[in-house]
This record gives structure tokens, sequence and C-alpha cells, in this order.
């Protein structure tokens, strides 16, 4: 089964950064203590704007991230977040690009030494 990959990306209001980076420090370490097929939680701070977040979140499966979703951690962080944001979060779903191998190419790049063109 493929992983499920999200993203989330939000902005706090200036003078609730302490209240929100309090709320998603106790929610992260309550993702890992209560959501095993949650194969990984991460949570980003923009460096030249520290109003914006981003959540980077990966479910071993489907079923694992309708359990984070229905989670009471989750509806803890919502309560205290969404007052304290400026606009509405962005969710975007990823897909994994895997590798090509060598013998997909889809064209040749090779040209004779003559420099003639590859038909």
């Amino acid at each position: 089964m493929e992983p499920v990959v999200v993203l989330v990306k939000y902005k706090i209001k200036k003078k609730k950064l302490d209240k929100a980076k309090t709320a998603i420090s106790e929610y992260v370490d309550a993702v890992k203590k209560h959501e095993p097929r949650t194969a990984e939680y991460k949570v980003f701070q923009y460096e030249d704007d520290s109003t914006v977040f981003v959540h980077m979140m990966s479910f071993m499966d489907k079923d694992a991230k309708k359990t984070h979703e229905k989670s009471e951690h989750l509806k803890k962080l919502k309560k205290i977040l969404v007052p304290i944001s400026k606009g509405k979060a962005e969710y975007t779903n990823m897909v994994e690009l895997k590798p090509i191998k060598s013998n997909e190419n889809i064209e040749a790049t090779h040209t004779p030494a003559s420099h003639e063109p590859v038909k």
C-alpha cells in the first residue's frame, strides 16, 4: 500500500506565536504517542516569516489518515489554532516521485560522432 502524505500550511497572528508553538508541540507529542500508523509527523516554521507553519505528515495508509483526522488531539489543536490563524489552512496531498529506471528513458540523447541527429 502507498503511504499517504499531506502538507498543511497556515499563518498565525504574530502576537499569538507562543500560544501556537506550545499547542503544536503538545499536539506532535500526542500524535507520536497515540498514532503508531503515522509514519512521520514534522512541523516547520518559515525562516523568513515566523508566522507561517507547515505540517508534513506521512501515514502508512488511508485508514491511518482517517484515524488521525478523527483524533481528539487534532480537534484540540484546531480549537486553539483556528481563532488565532490568519486565513484558512491550505491542505496539499502529495505523492512520492518514483525514480526512473535507466531502461525507461523517454528519448535517447546520444548523438553519433559525425554529429548527425539521431533518427
